[in-house]
């Protein structure tokens, strides 16, 4: 259920104030508001639009599309957020155990499995030795000696079929295609989480974002949509101004923002080690029938995954599947100067190649260049420990969070554990200011 509250005052009609106010109602928005909620601090959460974010989920007739391709990484930092709260998701793991390599047009099948590995025809004999001794070794490798280690020269040192092998796994993991930017720790670190399996979430990323928000409110929190924040002012306390009245707080956390947004609201620069968008064009199809298996581009940066109904997210008998090409880093062509066609094109193609025909297809949306990560973490940059914290705007009781912010996790993951450490620093400075208590 949607939720939308117009103001934030109270019964004599006076501007509220509360301890601690997020910014931005995604997923970095929410954990940040119930972690700090969970601490007894009056909080509110004011968002722009509807709460949710990039975990939205539009319902067209039954089928469920998130706002992109989603999975749910089962060790990383926004389950055991939600799994410690009696909240994690249904759901299944995508039918992944073979999966079909596109390489120079042609579709080849491959096991994840060391078997699946040794057996297939992608790799010459050497290099199904070489790639399967990898991922044996993965789980214990100790990734922080390729911190600071481009990509690209992590994969130089394979032979070329392992290498792009490796660049096509860790592409679908994190989005990123940056090779020669991206950090080869960071790159190996969420191989190693990806590994370990991920969920597609039933009925969409939105029964998360109602989770949270249902105990969010459980806490006493306070939630104000449709009211853009346009500046931010520090003093004794944080006053926020929104498009239709001020809010007070005893610190603030921007969350789940952009950093340009940041600095527009905050009215100064943001970190340099933010780094740059990871952007997708997304093409879902609807389905009049289930369609399986996997198809992961060696050569070109492209997926296909069956998401429903592997989870619940179409109607009985139907299928759903998401397609995406990964954006090179760079690459800034606009819908106006043919990048809109020219990606949709291709993955119209690959549908068909896969036996998906206009007769099967019932309805469908597509994403021009979406904006999947606000930033990744960069060789250049000294990896994950090289992002922005969220302290780095220099604003007392101004803190910042989400996929671009701290040193743990990556994607949504990044996201909740910038917002749980944000939230329990801003607890700690509003208890701290001025012999304040929460």
């Amino acid at each position: 259920m949607e939720r939308h509250v117009t103001s934030a005052t109270d019964s004599n009609g006076s501007n509220q104030e509360f301890d601690i106010a997020v910014v931005g109602g995604g997923i970095s928005g929410l954990v940040t508001g119930l972690t700090a909620a969970e601490f007894g601090a009056t909080t509110v959460i004011i968002d722009a639009h509807a709460l949710g974010g990039r975990a939205r989920t539009t319902d067209r007739d039954g089928f469920l599309l998130n706002t992109g391709p989603h999975a749910l990484f089962l060790r990383g930092h926004l389950q055991q957020f939600l799994a410690a709260r009696g909240l994690s998701p249904s759901g299944n793991a995508p039918p992944g155990k073979r999966v079909r390599l596109l390489r120079h047009g042609q579709l080849q099948t491959m096991g994840l499995s060391p078997i699946g590995i040794v057996t297939t025809s992608v790799l010459r004999p050497r290099s199904k030795v070489r790639a399967a001794s990898l991922f044996a070794r993965l789980p214990r490798m100790k990734t922080n000696q390729f911190v600071g280690v481009p990509w690209q020269e992590f994969l130089g040192n394979e032979a070329d079929d392992v290498a792009g092998l490796l660049a096509t796994i860790v592409r679908t993991a994190t989005y990123v295609n940056a090779p020669e930017r991206f950090d080869a720790g960071a790159a190996l670190d969420q191989l190693k989480l990806a590994l370990a399996g991920v969920r597609y979430v039933d009925g969409g990323w939105h029964t998360i974002v109602d989770s949270l928000t249902t105990a969010f409110e459980s806490h006493g929190g306070t939630v104000v949509t449709g009211q853009p924040v346009s500046s931010i002012v520090a003093g004794d306390t944080v006053t926020i101004e929104t498009s239709l009245t001020s809010i007070s707080a005893k610190a603030v956390i921007l969350a789940g923002l952009a950093p340009d947004t940041v600095g527009r609201i905050v009215n100064s620069g943001i970190p340099d080690q933010a780094g740059s968008s990871v952007r997708a064009a997304v093409l879902d199809l609807a389905l009049n029938r289930v369609h399986d298996g996997v198809v992961f581009g060696i050569d070109e940066p492209l997926y296909l995954s069956p998401h429903g109904p592997t989870a619940r997210l179409c109607p009985a008998g139907c299928g759903l599947v998401s397609l995406m090409r990964y954006v090179p880093d760079g690459d800034v062509v606009q819908a106006e100067d043919g990048g809109n066609e020219l990606d949709l094109n291709r993955l119209v193609r690959l549908a068909e190649q896969v036996g998906i025909s206009s007769n099967d297809i019932v309805d469908q949306r597509y994403l021009h260049r979406l904006v999947v990560a606000h930033g990744f973490p960069e060789a250049g940059g000294g990896g994950m420990d090289g992002r922005p914290t969220i302290d780095s705007l220099g604003i007392d009781r101004v803190l910042v969070a989400g996929d671009w912010i701290g040193p743990n996790g990556q994607l949504a993951d990044a996201s909740s554990a910038s917002g749980e450490s944000a939230a329990r620093r801003a607890i700690e400075l509003i208890a701290g200011h001025q012999g304040t208590r929460v």
